[in-house]
């Protein structure tokens, strides 16, 4: 095979079916995870837990380029939900500090009407 030659799956191949599957599941988690940081306020259920699939052999060459895409977006997501988390942890002890210096202890709700 001489290079930039692609191989092509044979038609009806049960292995590069598990890895194209693979892949979309994959893909589909990173949109998940994409769409919650986009709007966290928004509940999302996860239906099922992942599972690392079994696959027999290397990924087709083929399909390298999309799994290297997806990877790269994983990474993205990664770098976003630990700056997400870590605001989130800020701003949970900035209000335990609140709490302390007023006086207030957890548990009492307090509401302000900043439309008044």
């Amino acid at each position: 095979m001489s290079a930039g030659v692609v191989a092509r799956p044979i038609a009806g191949s049960d292995e590069h079916l598990h890895w194209e599957t693979a892949l979309d599941r994959l893909e589909l988690d990173v949109m998940l995870a994409e769409r919650t940081l986009a709007d966290p306020s928004r509940d999302r259920q996860i239906d099922e837990p992942w599972d690392e699939p079994t696959l027999a052999g290397p990924i087709p060459p083929d399909l390298v380029d999309r799994a290297l895409e997806i990877r790269e977006r994983q990474l993205q997501v990664e770098a976003e939900l630990v700056r997400a988390v870590g605001a989130a942890r800020n701003q949970h002890r900035f209000a335990d500090r609140v709490d302390r210096a007023t006086g207030r202890g957890p548990g009492r709700a307090v509401y302000l009407d900043v439309d008044a």
